[in-house]
């Protein structure tokens, strides 16, 4: 974006000449102004203002009430205050971020693309509250993962590994991981200008070197897209292979022994079957 903002400032004319006088013989500056700001910037308003807000609206309102419900739920019962729904409301907290302070940016970006009103703090702000909150659901669903991961393949290790406050210390650590890795392309970002730094001008946008920002998103793709997916699709696959070997192994124990005992293992074994079977549809 920088450089097709930067191509179009060398090769547009600042003011466009075309434009008539005023009745006192002086050139109407404002006028050109906006003129070319438009054909530089494009429209001030999304023409897609309405039907995007529209929607925005509805995935707000879902949203804020989905994923309070969910934190009120949990806070409030403490039978449900386990690993797994630790980590739940650490998504639906991100979520929530992204709804309050992220979609309120949003809708104001389509209702007013330039001038950006709120500086470089405000600028700051936007990108660092994105990259983290994306960051930090990204680890979220991969330690998720990984957690029940361990409750399935390896249950003895749930009693000191799938632990309430091993499940806090994991998410303190997810969100201060992604909190960090946020800085660097919030660095990249800031405040651009024309020329003659016409503050009409002023938008929220990458003004390092757009080499920088490639590698980094080039990294970021890597460490945050590929890897994970690579990571949760493994232990997934292992997880499957693993329920297919004691299902197999319950029906082999079912046709060859009919004795009491029996009867309650096996019985034992399917209500544990039926329990990582829940948690994994969660």
């Amino acid at each position: 974006m920088e450089l097709l903002l930067q191509s179009s400032t060398s090769s547009t004319p600042l003011y466009n000449s075309s434009v008539p006088l005023n009745t006192s013989g002086n050139t109407s500056i404002d006028r050109f102004m906006e003129i070319n700001l438009i054909e530089i910037l494009g429209p001030k308003r999304s023409p897609f203002f309405f039907p995007v807000t529209t929607i925005y609206l509805l995935i707000f309102l879902t949203g804020l009430s989905g994923n309070l419900l969910t934190c009120a739920v949990i806070a409030k019962h403490k039978k449900m205050r386990n690993p797994t729904n630790f980590y739940l409301v650490s998504l639906a907290v991100s979520d929530l971020l992204v709804l309050m302070f992220g979609m309120p940016l949003e809708i104001y970006d389509l209702w007013e693309n330039y001038p950006f009103r709120f500086g470089e703090g405000g600028c700051y702000f936007k990108t660092f509250l994105f990259e983290t909150v994306c960051f930090a659901s990204i680890l979220n669903v991969t330690a998720l993962s990984v957690e029940r991961y361990i409750a399935v393949v390896h249950p003895l290790k749930t009693r000191y590994l799938s632990t309430n406050q091993h499940a806090k210390r994991v998410i303190t650590v997810v969100w201060v991981v992604s909190m960090i890795c946020a800085i660097p392309n919030t660095s990249l970002h800031g405040i651009f200008y024309l020329p003659e730094r016409l503050e009409e001008s002023a938008i929220c946008t990458v003004i390092k070197p757009v080499w920088i920002y490639n590698l980094l998103m080039q990294i970021t793709t890597v460490s945050f897209y590929f890897v994970p997916m690579m990571i949760i699709s493994m232990l997934y696959f292992v997880m499957g292979i693993h329920l297919g070997k004691e299902r197999r192994q319950f029906r082999r124990n079912l046709g060859k022994n009919c004795c009491s005992s029996t009867r309650r293992k096996i019985s034992a074994e399917s209500g544990r079957r039926r329990q990582i079977t829940k948690m994994l549809s969660c």
